[in-house]
């Protein structure tokens, strides 16, 4: 259970036993255990707390069976993934792309979800079964690496065979990449991709099942999941669906099944047909809707989209967010979309501010300059196409105002008020996670372990513009009552859930009215509770407002004490509208930024921060006619990025010493120059790198609407 690695969180705010849980509850009116339907038979969990515990996570995860894994010589399979989240270890690709690095979990995950490309099941199954035809087609041993070649020397050349291979399975085979269909192994009756396809989904739930922790320990949390990957052109409209229970449907409802006009029945001869255009995602919540939570048999699921900072969008919204058509698209939207993913290895979508240019993206937020990548389009930060870093430093209006989740949580805010629409489709909780493909889940040292997200196409993740500026991911945070599916699955749908950067700090956000500075010495989770509402909620109808009454927040964040980085600043953003037009502001409500904290040149920490902060801070700025929404984030003291320490240690390379760093790099043997190519990025380059980051958290935001007085 994860509050073991958060002393000071246990020690100030957990119940010491069960029964002091459900007395606080039924003393403060809190939740208790009916607080979430049970949908599953399970042994009660011992350890229950009514006032809700932090569950840490990982809810985008793939293994071999993705085929973008697999071609790039990922071992991993499911169960190797949730063995490792409970803090086993795995076999990795090294440089030379063999199966020579061995990944190990620092401390157990609380829960997981393995989350493979559904579009490429049937042939992933075909691929690995020695008994179906198709098995040795030419998509096969693309799939399963033949067409690597050993010797090559790690870097351009190996990249390029994952590139290639990438390339030929879904860019000229009209794959789910580009116009959503089959691969023609499939399409003209080679393989019977229908098999193929049950054969992994079946192994993708036995995983799941092999490994949830069904005992009164309930130690830890699979969930039954999949990604439904559709990227035409480009555009980026993925989505992670994610399962509450066993009950899930009978095949993935995939990229290829929304397609806007059908395709052929992938086991006859009937000629491939090329549908242009992006999916039609409705038909993945109706889809939901009619095999899973209308089918009768207890099946409920959510879908969260993910890097919104690598839509593509061309156009003048992104795919991922834009407006919905109707009120009942907005609805579907809202009732589907509880989550949203801001942050992950291939970057931060909160908002975007880029010093290089001195400007932002709808934003004069500096600390939105944090793990930004110099591609909008998700092709190129997954190597696939040129672009990343190495394309050139596009200016903020490169990037649409829609790609960064504060921007789209604010023009939610006006769609609400939009008489068309009259509902917020952008109502969204956060969490993060890793999207690593080399199936180690929530893998997210920041050290010179890091090797990576994606096989051997950046196995040495200094030595290519594409590939160092992805991070090593985040952490999906979610309070509930107990660790098992139905009480995470409702902290899910209630948005009570915050994401990190991949440290695991303990963070409360309360909103309410009458919330007084002495709250952050007393049980504040319980008055929290009793008088307000936590993350993801709305803030409680009042039948009037006294004169400059305003509403009040309680934000507590302790640090995670197995890293030891003590806290800066504790940190409330809020978002409103103002004669039409969406504004924004931060607030430092706790800690102080100029705490002087910093780095020397060693990486050694310099400074003090806080073991943990806590403020309760009344809105100055508070219009009572005016849509708004509060967030919290935390960020922690400076401390040097992965690729710095990668660089110092690998190859005495020292980024942080920019007058002599590409001197030395010059000294290096040809072979350790390719190796280290980009050590000596920083804030001012392009690819832009930060070699000092400050690891931090997002809570979900609260929500303030007029109407609701």
């Amino acid at each position: 259970m994860s509050v073991r690695y958060h002393s000071q969180w246990a020690a100030r705010t957990a119940p010491p036993a069960w029964s002091a849980a459900l007395a606080a509850s039924l003393l403060f009116g809190l939740p208790d255990a009916s607080a979430f339907e049970r949908t599953e038979q399970r042994e009660p969990c011992k350890n229950y707390d009514a006032l809700r515990q932090p569950f840490f996570g990982e809810t985008h995860l793939h293994t071999a069976l993705s085929f973008d894994a697999s071609i790039r010589f990922v071992p991993p399979m499911p169960h190797d993934a949730y063995r490792f989240a409970k803090g086993g270890s795995v076999r990795g690709v090294g440089p030379n792309g063999f199966k020579n690095r061995t990944y190990y979990q620092d401390r157990p995950l609380d829960f997981a979800a393995v989350t493979d490309h559904s579009e490429h099941f049937g042939e992933m199954g075909v691929c690995n079964s020695a008994d179906m035809n198709g098995r040795y087609s030419f998509e096969c041993q693309l799939l399963r690496g033949f067409w690597w070649q050993p010797g090559l020397f790690p870097g351009s050349a190996q990249r390029s065979m994952a590139t290639s291979a990438f390339n030929l399975l879904t860019l000229p085979n009209d794959g789910p990449s580009t116009f959503n269909t089959h691969l023609p192994m499939c399409v003209d009756g080679e393989a019977n991709c229908f098999e193929g396809e049950r054969r992994v989904w079946d192994q993708i739930q036995a995983a799941a099942e092999a490994y949830y922790d069904r005992s009164s320990e309930c130690s830890f949390t699979t969930f039954i999941a999949y990604e439904m990957t559709s990227t035409p052109l480009g555009e980026n409209w993925h989505r992670n669906v994610i399962f509450r229970n066993d009950k899930v449907v009978s095949r993935p409802i995939t990229a290829i099944d929304l397609a806007r006009k059908p395709n052929p029945d992938p086991n006859t001869t009937a000629p491939r047909q090329i549908v242009k255009g992006g999916p039609d995602i409705e038909k993945l919540w109706d889809g939901l809707r009619d095999q899973c939570l209308d089918a009768g048999t207890g099946c409920d699921v959510i879908t969260i989209p993910h890097n919104s900072n690598l839509a593509g969008g061309t156009g003048p919204i992104p795919p991922m967010f834009y407006d919905p058509p109707n009120r009942a698209f907005a609805e579907k939207r809202q009732f589907f979309e509880p989550l949203v993913e801001i942050y992950q290895d291939k970057g931060a979508s909160e908002c975007r501010w880029d010093p290089r240019y001195a400007q932002g993206v709808q934003t004069s937020d500096e600390s939105c300059n944090f793990e930004l990548l110099d591609s909008p389009s998700i092709l190129a930060a997954s190597g696939v196409t040129a672009g990343g870093g190495g394309a050139g430093s596009p200016p903020p209006s490169a990037f649409n105002e829609r790609m960064y989740i504060r921007n789209v949580l604010k023009d939610g805010l006006s769609l609400e008020d939009d008489k068309k629409i009259g509902v917020n489709p952008f109502k969204l909780g956060l969490i993060a996670a890793t999207d690593s493909h080399n199936g180690n889940p929530s893998y997210n040292v920041e050290d010179q372990r890091f090797g990576g997200h994606l096989g051997i196409e950046d196995a040495i993740p200094v030595g290519d513009s594409s590939t160092i500026q992805n991070g090593s991911g985040g952490v999906a945070v979610a309070w509930a009552e107990e660790n098992s599916r139905d009480a995470i699955f409702e902290a899910f749908k209630r948005k009570e859930t915050y994401g990190t950067s991949g440290t695991r700090p303990v963070v409360r956000f309360f909103g309410g009215w009458n919330f007084q500075p002495s709250d952050c010495s007393g049980n504040l989770v319980a008055k929290g509770y009793d008088q307000g509402v936590p993350m993801g909620g709305d803030l409680p109808k009042q039948r009037k407002l006294a004169p400059g009454q305003a509403p009040s927040f309680i934000a507590a964040a302790w640090m995670d004490d197995y890293i030891g980085t003590p806290l800066q600043q504790v940190q409330i953003i809020k978002g409103w509208v103002e004669n039409g037009q969406t504004l924004e502001k931060v607030y430092t409500v706790a800690g102080n930024a100029d705490n002087g904290a910093t780095v020397d040149k060693q990486c050694n920490r310099v400074g003090e921060g806080y073991p943990s902060l806590c403020a309760v801070w009344k809105d100055p700025d508070f219009d009572a006619k005016q849509r708004a929404f509060y967030y919290v984030r935390v960020l922690e003291n400076p401390v040097c990025r992965y690729s710095t320490l990668i660089c110092q240690k690998n190859y005495d390379l020292n980024p942080l010493d920019p007058a002599h760093c590409s001197s030395n790099l010059a000294t290096l043997p040809t072979q350790q120059q390719t190796e280290a190519a980009k050590c000596c990025s920083n804030e001012t380059t392009t690819p832009y790198v930060q070699p000092v980051i400050q690891e931090r958290a997002w809570t979900s935001p609260i929500w303030y609407s007029p109407s609701r007085l």
